[in-house]
């Protein structure tokens, strides 16, 4: 395969997955779209279509066959090194307590359930499902725990951690009650009636349009000019730190293939479109949020495709 099909290789990746962000923008720019429809969209999108969509990749993996420990043990240990690292770091430059928590869950906190999902199996296929599919249930409810703990400690004088509030918030969160549900049908692999599967199957396809078409949706460069430091350093950190080190790391461990481009792939992944929801119903700075995700998502256009690009020239996958 030559640089030119590599590349055309990584836009058919891509292009696809980014053009719907570039709607977002469209329409909020022609006021097709307000942030009213917005609010209401990520509500949808967060409580009901990305749990589906979760619940439905999920169920359809064999996890006893693709349960790597050291794989999920990897991943679990790049989230919390990464949180740790950027919560203790930006504690020392960042004097607004409202922008504490939405910056450092702009950073470590990765879109796995739409885009990360969607570049390893456009990537990889049914493998790559699989894999992404591991990955997006054991960090989910990790990123969920160390998000709540980061924006209602931030907000807070109070430097004790509310144990109740943090359970409350993770037990009930749509997330990780829908991997819940699905993680004893994917273990012991029971199939759904496939009137039911293919029910879910509407509902999750909805999941990836309207979610970034929000994000498009969101990016205000009003605001964005109040927040431009913060924004940019997130950016920084989250599509070239982030992976670089994951990327050298897990290679370093010994991952390779499918399981090395996931890892990639999802740490590398712009920022989750649902830490906006979960910012503006904790009362945080939702517009450094919403640019953030914004911002991220539309650079990774580049960096998601660069990574690829390489993965693909030194044949690490």
């Amino acid at each position: 395969m030559d640089y030119w099909q590599q590349l055309v290789f990584v836009g058919s990746i891509t292009l696809p997955v980014f053009s719907l962000v570039f709607i977002g923008i469209w329409l909020k720019w022609r006021n097709k779209i307000d942030d009213d429809f917005t609010v209401k969209s990520s509500y949808i999108v967060f409580n009901l279509a990305l749990p589906v969509l979760m619940f439905a990749a999920i169920v359809r993996t064999d996890i006893a066959q693709i349960g790597n420990p050291r794989l999920i043990i990897f991943a679990l240990a790049m989230a919390l090194l990464s949180f740790a690292f950027l919560w203790f770091g930006s504690r020392t430059f960042i004097a607004d307590r409202k922008n504490l928590g939405v910056f450092v869950q702009g950073c470590f906190r990765s879109n796995l359930g739409i885009l990360g999902l969607a570049f390893c199996v456009t990537t990889f296929s049914q493998e790559g499902l699989a894999v992404g599919a591991l990955l997006l249930a054991v960090i989910t409810p990790l990123y969920n725990i160390l998000s709540i703990y980061a924006l209602t400690h931030a907000a807070s004088e109070d430097s004790t951690l509310n144990g109740w509030l943090l359970l409350k918030g993770v037990i009930t969160n749509p997330l990780i009650v829908a991997i819940l549900l699905a993680l004893p049908f994917a273990y012991w692999q029971v199939s759904l009636p496939d009137v039911i599967m293919r029910s879910i199957d509407y509902l999750a396809a909805m999941t990836l349009p309207l979610a970034l078409i929000c994000i498009g949706g969101s990016l205000s460069v009003q605001a964005l000019k109040q927040t431009q430091r913060l924004s940019w350093a997130a950016v920084i950190i989250k599509l070239l730190l982030m992976p670089v080190v994951v990327a050298v790391l897990a290679y370093l461990i010994g991952f390779r293939g499918v399981e090395l481009g996931c890892l990639i792939l999802m740490f590398g992944s712009p920022t989750a479109a649902a830490s906006f929801v979960m910012v503006r119903s904790i009362g945080g700075n939702h517009t450094l949020a919403a640019n953030i995700i914004a911002l991220t998502t539309l650079i990774s256009l580049f960096s998601i495709s660069i990574a690829i690009y390489l993965l693909k020239v030194f044949a690490l996958i």
